[in-house]
């Protein structure tokens, strides 16, 4: 399975030779939104990377995007996402789970320091909320290909990622449109007919023909132009037609 990690364009850039490191390592937090992250975890999602690396750089830097193959991790290491754990569990009035906490923010953080309790619910958090953890280091091994992205260079689209809810509901409702948005970063043709088979509500049900063409070539432009995105992908080792990048780093 492919999962993605959204970061700065140096870390992404360092990841093939060094690997993601959790904050634990780092020092460096840049998910503080409500409750902090896990310091133990690099978190890693099938559709919200661009949401998380915008978050995570400063104005005119550029946004990396890493591919990982979950196959060659070890499986005893991935945690469901707390926020999945989270909204499960507060459907359950009786709290079988014996969360602690009367607040959202109390029973995240709970669910954060024990998320090692609820590890064999990592799959169920990516089907349904499409994020997850790993604990410890994920090792350039895994890593398949990064995406370093001029986000100045594609404002439209970073605007449509940053609309991203981070919740079951919209994760069931609107994944498919972000997994499709993710592949368009990650340098992968994205046409027009795959944008509006994925889009929650059809928008050209509610204009006249005139607008639904400006619309549709508007769209056409915006997901044909991919200049602003450079893929790096893995170089053979030594001894095989190439040299090994260099590479670092993680964030939330």
């Amino acid at each position: 399975m492919k999962l993605y990690h959204g970061t700065s364009e140096t870390i992404g850039r360092q990841a093939k030779a060094e690997g993601l490191r959790p904050r634990k390592l780092t020092g460096k937090s840049n998910w503080k939104h409500i409750v902090e992250s896990n310091p133990s975890l690099i978190y890693l999602t099938t559709a919200y990377a661009p949401y998380y690396a915008l978050q995570a750089v400063n104005k005119g830097e550029k946004i990396a995007i890493v591919e990982i193959e979950t196959d060659l991790l070890d499986e005893s290491k991935f945690r469901p996402d707390e926020d999945f754990i989270e909204q499960v569990t507060g459907l359950d009035k009786k709290n079988t789970a014996g969360i602690k906490g009367k607040t959202v923010n109390q029973r995240t953080k709970y669910i954060r320091n024990h998320l090692d309790e609820f590890s064999n619910f990592w799959k169920p958090s990516i089907e349904h909320l499409g994020n997850c953890g790993f604990k410890g280091v994920i090792t350039g091994k895994a890593i398949t290909k990064v995406a370093v992205v001029d986000i100045s260079r594609c404002l439209s689209m970073c605007s449509e990622v940053l609309e991203a809810v981070i919740t079951l509901a919209n994760y069931s409702v609107c994944g498919s449109q972000y997994r499709m948005m993710t592949r368009w970063f990650m340098g992968e043709p994205v046409t027009v007919e795959d944008w509006f088979k994925t889009q929650a509500v059809n928008s050209l049900g509610y204009l006249n023909e005139k607008e639904k063409v400006s619309t549709v070539k508007k769209i056409s432009r915006m997901l044909a132009d991919q200049r602003c995105i450079e893929v790096i992908s893995p170089q053979p080792p030594p001894g095989i037609g190439g040299r090994s990048p260099s590479g670092h780093g993680s964030l939330r």
